[in-house]
């Protein structure tokens, strides 16, 4: 079966570069070298601060109050600054009371992954902690600011099954201590175009707690910020050269597993895909991370000006489709074993 790479959770062909967007990014460029740098010194003040607050702590046990509260402002300031920095003049936080009840349960957060800049978006909503991998922690200067927020670290082994079964005991026994703080977590595991949802690993729902379903709301248009197949730096800049970006999360009333959920991790995640679907207003989409490397390793990517999608010959037809199964990651790597 053809694979549609026009309509793919990974291509973005509605935000072209337009004669509008030239002239923004005429206006704006020159603001471009301050707004880095304002988000440069934020990052390092708050790897300063979160140092300070977490010095000589352990941080697999619970912070005392007054260190938590001191990673708590100085991480959503700085979260804060460096979304406005970057044209997220108003990020909004809409039915906060429905996290209150959820950390009061012991849940844990689920959200969609859209973009880059969840991460900036849920630190500043909510300062909760997140699961990300190990290298994280070693950035040179925002590893000190990303330690304090006590993070579950993707274990490092080569084997991917042990290394899955290991990250869902950490989440198993985070979510049984109800005194450290709240984990969230984007089961899709990876990014999209944000115009559909991904399928749901089941690590966050093994576990059986209860979670806050919790929705990130871009502003598609006239700029997509998610992280499709984009070109990095071009597509920051245009990010930085828009008037105004916006982002709302929302969080929906905690949801409390059934017995045959609680049982099931598979159906858990399902029925919690498809409320985040639905109240978000978008299609389900079964693809993961392996549909996206499949269209990488096909050499499949978007023209600079966002209109036109790019391959080696050969490899689309003429509507746009291809045959995705010889770039999937198993069956690329053994191709490449055999030549």
């Amino acid at each position: 079966m053809k694979y549609d790479v026009v309509n793919s959770p990974y291509i973005d062909l509605e935000s072209p570069f337009t004669l509008w967007e030239a002239v923004k990014m005429a206006l704006l460029l020159p603001t471009v070298p301050l707004r880095l740098c304002i988000c440069v010194i934020s990052i390092i003040l708050v790897a300063i601060a979160n140092s300070i607050a977490i010095a000589g702590c352990d941080l697999s046990k619970p912070l005392p109050r007054w260190r938590r509260r001191m990673v708590e402002i100085s991480s959503q300031a700085a979260s804060g600054t460096c979304l406005r920095a970057v044209g997220f003049w108003n990020p909004r936080v809409v039915n906060y009371h429905n996290y209150t009840k959820g950390q009061q349960l012991g849940a844990i957060g689920i959200f969609n992954h859209v973009s880059y800049l969840d991460a900036f978006v849920v630190v500043w909503a909510f300062c909760c902690a997140g699961v990300t991998f190990q290298f994280s922690k070693h950035l040179p200067i925002l590893g000190y600011g990303v330690r304090a927020l006590q993070n579950l670290y993707v274990p490092e082994d080569k084997d991917r099954t042990q290394q899955q079964k290991g990250m869902v005991q950490l989440i198993k026994e985070r979510a049984a201590n109800h005194a450290m703080p709240m984990l969230s977590v984007a089961p899709e595991g990876t990014l999209s175009n944000g115009r559909c949802l991904l399928s749901f690993k089941t690590g966050a729902f093994v576990a059986g707690t209860p979670v806050v379903p919790i929705l990130l709301r871009y502003k598609l248009r006239p700029f997509n910020p998610s992280w499709s197949i984009i070109i990095p730096f071009w597509h920051l800049l245009r990010l930085m050269c828009q008037f105004s970006n916006a982002v709302t999360v929302e969080m929906l009333p905690p949801y409390i597993p059934s017995e045959a959920e609680k049982a099931d991790p598979v159906l858990y995640a399902a029925n919690i895909r498809k409320l985040i679907a639905g109240a978000l207003g978008v299609p389900l989409a079964d693809q993961d991370r392996r549909h996206f490397l499949a269209l990488v390793n096909a050499g499949v990517s978007v023209s600079w000006d966002g209109r036109r999608l790019l391959a080696p010959p050969g490899v689309l037809d003429a509507a746009g489709c291809m045959d995705l199964e010889p770039y999937m990651p198993e069956n690329f790597v053994k191709t490449k074993k055999q030549q």
